[in-house]
């Protein structure tokens, strides 16, 4: 006798869907940035795309080709495969902390953000 289906289980094993890996890249990208204290303007200087254009990606109203994926996980010393991973922490995990520090002194930044000091209530 066939199993009966089990919902749950069965939508644990069901793959990502297309916006889920955009939802997805978009999310390492900007967790990146975040780290990096790079901006959408310098992401366009570097993909030689306007800042619309990238806010365009970045928003999700156009998606971000293979290509520039490529352009910037080599930009970042990643492998462009971290891009698509469905946790922040993977692409974070990826970046060396060498690489960080070159990208945040090149906009004359310590190599480490400090963590914001909680205020008291």
């Amino acid at each position: 006798m066939p199993e009966e289906p089990n919902p749950v289980e069965d939508a644990l094993h069901e793959p990502p869907t297309v916006e889920d890996v955009e939802d997805a890249v978009r999310a390492n990208i900007r967790s990146v940035l975040a780290v990096t204290n790079e901006t959408l303007t310098d992401i366009g200087n570097l993909l030689e795309l306007s800042v619309a254009v990238v806010g365009r990606r970045q928003r999700g109203v156009t998606p971000w080709s293979v290509a520039e994926l490529g352009r910037l996980a080599g930009h970042w010393e990643i492998e462009v495969s971290k891009l698509f991973a469905s946790r922040t922490t993977v692409v974070l995990s990826a970046l060396r902390p060498g690489r960080i520090a070159q990208l945040r002194a090149a906009k004359g930044l310590p190599a480490h953000s400090r963590a914001k000091a909680s205020v008291a209530a």
